[in-house]
């Protein structure tokens, strides 16, 4: 099966939640939502194009009614507020009279989510509402282009492609995996249009001299019968080869050869080391390195031939066989490095006497004569590839199979035989081994001929890895064949200054490709498969000369754009040929080889974005697995440096593979895959293997550094669902009180808002500056780690804490009420808008539960959160003063180090919640004094609202405060404001029936004794109303 990703490069204009679209919703530096486009992943099967179902819509959100625990805080008790949410059941308790004054959180967002459930729902309402449309309309950005790659995997979607496709939604946003994206029109591979651009990159390639045919050795799958480029191999661990050492008579010295070894020569030989025996018939040379220092070492105590167990390598015990080349008396001195002697020794379990040293450059030019045809070969001297690593020094030279000894021979005009077949069997060329597999029973009758010649020193398993077909899963072999050849060489300094000028994240990736660029001279790409692109020449029938010219490529493209690649093989060579050739067409034959599938995907630049209008060329990000820089990112870069003269992308992200929760590669045998449809709509057993929803997967990917492998698994879902749940769960607080609040009539200007409110919205100015930066960097983990910290931990534990009080009971219309519901407005729409690209479905379920109207710049309605643009920070939001920022940072300390002695006294059972206590201050710092001081006056800025206790006494003295028969104290060191004494106390006054506050005008007023003071002014007299408001920008 031939399967290709169909793909649609991003625009930047639009955002569609349907089932099928691969546009994707962003925003830029103008705080605009801007589409943007990913292809989907199409399988070509039998003819016949049919849509993944693990790229549907992926469904979200449990509709429950009713309210649950909007987190009251353990410090305040159950408060006034629940007491009115259980209404009758209270009405006999203290208290319950006053219910109907409580102002209750409402809102129909629900705490939980029932994602599979909800999720679809709210892709089915995007689609039927066109919002990609809607948007598409009003956008005024630029286009941003985010290039999907069309990587050829069979079988079901797995875990690392919603990495991958997620993260590239990130990209975009700021159909189910949440993926937005234009569906319907994607880019395939085997579509005309795009067969029709690839043969106009080749023939850009061919008339800039970058093609070339030619006989070099290639990886070549006997198991699929055709080349294969390095990025189509795989390197499984635990191969075991056959590794030999062999020993090669010298029948000749060159010029260089010092004299007193001379002596040695009738009986001296080489001794090389090699993992495929099956290349020895193709031997044409020894390669030694000129600079190493070689020793003719004599051999003494040869063991007895046979088979012996070894145990003194790394691996244990391994049996190894020594062979009749060790007792070969035409062979009893040998040349090796001189630093493996001592190794050689204990791996042959003889000793070896050195009788002289040399160095590799004078052994150049000496003779032997091959071990097993009469014929004599050279010593030559080969490059930086031979080592005293491991081996003898001296390296087996095959011209024919292997990319080294081809270099090597070509400068040496070695004769380049590879007697070996497409099907991997020896030829006639290779004498009694004809017909034998070369990785089966070839193999070892080499090994056995040796012996019998006396030639083979030892024999022993090798494991190491090895290259497989990456689609047969079977061993491949370098064979010299005739194959078109793409000469990297002739524009490599071109492509390493193009990737000088990419931005590579993470930053290493630079290095890796340019690793693998400069180490390549040619690029393989030729195959012959029964099915491709075809590489559009002809050969003269008598010749063999190839005829390929701009006019023939031209026809053959013509024709292809209008019948597809198909036509290649059915029509005749007269009508593919143009007509100035075609009286000549009985003198030719078409080629039967096809383009290589990273020839394919490296066009994609052409026939995507520099054909679709409304993409542009080059793209700005290109984003895949960290294996592709051998890959897409390489054949893309080539054939854009070949025909264009730069890169085909500004900019390449990375990501790294899927591990399970242990670090463990994910594998069938295994049996540790994750299936994302099973984490999203949930397995068989709900109980064992619940649905999370999209979102929650969505999270996963948001929370791990992709630059790296990354883990998963049911433990590490459960902890993102955890987080999913805290999250909603703030966002349902904010929703439910603003639902009496009317942005246009109850804002307050900021220069009216207290002091907590300014420093809430200082706060949150920062958080969104740092989430603005966290996507536009791509550093989504950061991202993820604010939105925990800031709107899970922060919010809740003080903001949220100290809000409370005045929400439910400080008066509807009241000050303090309003500037804390001005300021939770604005929290709920920057946070709604900064979570959209990575929880769009949570984000539109909690838009569609706004209490209020959010309008646009136009004055209309914005129905959709995709429609509202990213938000927008009010510079006052930033203006709170160097000194009030230090200032609340110590409150901050402050409020914790209360809480410690609050503890303490609640332990001894001085006080029940923290209402019933009151908390006395001290500190030598005298400016620090004057701030609290002043913080003891007004709601909601009062120290007692932060600390959420009845009273709060400031001591002018630490002495003084020590002097009094408080029994609850501590004395805690702040961070550069000095010692703060802390005393807790009980409460003065009586507590308020109907906000739990303790105070001494409780009992004062007649009409409503249980009242304290602030809330009989809510019942009897109403809050005061003294502010002016503000518009919502």
């Amino acid at each position: 099966m031939d399967a290709r990703v169909a793909s649609l490069c991003c625009r930047s204009i639009s955002c569609c939640a349907s089932h099928h679209p691969s546009q994707f919703l962003c925003w830029n530096a103008d705080g605009h939502f801007r589409l943007r486009s990913l292809n989907s992943l199409l399988i070509y099967k039998d003819g016949r194009v049919s849509r993944s179902k693990s790229f549907q819509l992926l469904p979200v959100a449990w509709c429950s009614s009713g309210f649950s625990d909007f987190g009251t805080s353990k410090r305040r008790g159950r408060g006034p507020s629940m007491r009115a949410i259980n209404g009758d059941k209270e009405k006999d308790k203290e208290g319950a009279k006053y219910k109907d004054t409580v102002d209750l959180p409402q809102t129909g967002f629900n705490l939980r989510a029932n994602s599979v459930v909800r999720e679809p729902e709210i892709q089915k309402m995007w689609e039927e509402t066109k919002i990609m449309d809607r948007v598409s309309e009003k956008n005024d950005g630029g286009t941003f282009v985010l290039h999907d790659g069309p990587p050829y995997a069979n079988g079901d979607l797995h875990i690392g492609h919603a990495l991958n496709k997620i993260l590239k939604d990130f990209i975009n946003r700021f159909q189910r995996y949440g993926v937005w994206a234009d569906w319907n029109n994607p880019y395939l591979t085997l579509k005309p249009e795009y067969e029709a651009a690839q043969i106009e990159v080749f023939g850009q390639m061919v008339l800039k001299g970058h093609i070339y045919r030619g006989k070099k050795p290639v990886h070549w799958s006997p198991s699929s019968r055709t080349a294969l480029a390095e990025a189509e191999l795989e390197y499984p661990e635990g191969h075991t080869s056959i590794s030999i050492y062999a020993a090669f008579k010298i029948v000749d010295v060159g010029e260089s050869f010092p004299e007193n070894l001379k002596m040695f020569l009738p009986r001296l030989g080489v001794a090389i080391w090699t993992t495929t025996p099956w290349t020895i018939p193709a031997n044409a040379g020894v390669a030694v390195n000129d600079k190493l220092v070689y020793a003719v070492v004599q051999v003494h105590e040869p063991p007895e031939t046979g088979l012996v167990e070894d145990r003194s390598g790394k691996g244990g015990k391994n049996n190894i066989k020594f062979g009749s080349g060790l007792h070969n008396p035409d062979i009893q001195y040998l040349v090796v490095a001189l630093d493996l002697v001592e190794a050689l020794q204990s791996k042959w379990h003889v000793k070896l006497e050195v009788k002289g040293t040399l160095l590799g450059s004078e052994l150049e030019h000496s003779r032997y004569t091959h071990p097993l045809f009469q014929r004599e070969c050279p010593v030559v001297v080969g490059g930086n590839y031979i080592t005293t690593e491991s081996g003898t020094g001296l390296v087996h030279t095959a011209p024919g199979h292997g990319q080294e000894d081809y270099v090597t021979g070509q400068k040496y005009n070695l004769p380049m035989f590879s007697p070996v077949d497409d099907e991997g069997n020896f030829t006639v060329e290779a004498g009694d081994f004809q017909g034998m597999s070369v990785l089966g029973d070839g193999n070892m009758a080499v090994v056995e001929a040796l012996q019998k010649a006396s030639h083979l020193l030892l024999q022993e398993a090798y494991v190491h890895k090895y290259p497989y077909d990456w689609r047969t899963k079977k061993p491949t072999i370098f064979r010299a064949t005739e194959q078109w050849f793409a000469s990297v060489e002739g524009f490599k300094e071109a492509a390493l200054n193009a990737i000088a000028d990419v931005d590579w994240f993470p930053p290493q990736g630079e290095n890796r490709i340019t690793a693998m660029v400069s180490g390549r001279s040619d690029w393989c790409i030729s195959r012959q498969r029964t099915w491709g692109v075809p590489i559009p020449v002809f050969y003269n029938v008598n010749t063999g000369e190839p005829l390929m010219t701009q006019e023939t490529i031209s026809h053959v493209q013509e024709i292809i754009r209008q019948k597809g690649s198909d036509a290649w093989w059915y029509l005749e060579v007269q009508d593919l040929l143009p007509e100035e050739f075609r009286k000549e067409a009985d003198q030719y034959i078409r080629g039967n080889d096809t383009m290589d599938v990273w020839f394919d995907s490296g066009s994609s630049w052409a026939a995507v974005l520099k054909t679709r209008k409304d993409l542009k060329w080059p793209a700005d990000v290109y984003l895949e697995g960290s294996d592709q820089h051998r890959g897409w990112f390489q054949s893309s870069l080539l054939t854009s440096v070949a025909v264009q003269g730069s890169a085909p992308y500004k900019k390449v992200l990375t990501h790294g593979f899927v591990l399970d929760e242990r670090g463990l590669k994910m594998s069938k045998s295994n049996g540790n895959g994750i299936d994302p449809e099973v984490v999203i709509e949930g397995g068989k057993n709900q109980k064992e293997a619940p649905g999370y929803g999209a979102d929650v997967l969505r999270l996963w990917v948001a929370s791990v550094d992709y630059t790296g492998d990354v883990m998963i698994g049911d433990r590490i879902l459960k902890q993102m669902s955890d987080i999913y749940r805290k999250l909603r769960g703030t966002l349902r607080f904010l929703l439910s009180n603003l639902h009496n609040f009317n942005p246009e009539l109850d804002t307050i200007q900021y220069e009216n808002l207290p002091m907590i409110d300014k420093y809430a919205l200082f706060q949150l100015a920062n958080v969104m500056d740092e989430i603005t930066e966290s996507y536009r960097c791509y550093h989504f983990y950061k991202f993820y780690q604010l939105i925990q910290k800031f709107a899970v931990v922060d919010l809740s534990n003080f903001y949220f804490d100290t809000a409370k009080d005045r929400l439910y009971v400080g008066g509807t219309k009241n000050f303090t009420r309003r500037s804390c519901q001005t300021v939770l407005a604005a929290h709920l729409l920057c946070l709604v808008r900064a979570i959209a690209p990575v929880l769009p479905h949570m984000a539109e379920d909690a838009w569609q539960h706004l209490p209020f109207s959010h309008l646009l710049k136009d004055g209309s309605k914005c129905d959709y959160v995709f429609e509202s643009g990213w938000p927008l920070i009010e510079d006052q939001w930033r203006s709170l003063s160097a000194d009030n920022v230090e200032y609340w940072k110590a409150l901050m300390q402050i409020r914790t180090e209360v809480n410690k002695v609050l503890e303490t006294a609640r332990g001894a059972k001085l006080i029940g919640a923290s209402l019933d206590a009151k908390v006395l201050l001290s500190t030598a710092n005298e400016a620090l004094l004057s701030r609290l001081i002043q913080h003891t006056k007004e709601d909601p800025d009062k120290l007692c609202r932060i600390f959420i206790t009845s009273q709060v006494e400031i001591i002018r003295s630490i002495e003084e405060a020590k002097s009094l028969d408080i029994n609850y104290t501590g004395i805690y060191n702040l961070e550069g404001q000095g010692d703060l004494w802390v005393g807790v106390s009980k409460a003065d006054g009586s507590k308020c029936e109907r906000c739990w506050n303790y105070s001494p005008k409780v009992g004062f007023f007649p009409n409503h004794p249980s009242l304290c003071e602030r809330c009989h002014s809510v019942i009897c007299e109403g809050a005061e109303i003294k502010y002016q408001t503000a518009t919502v920008v």
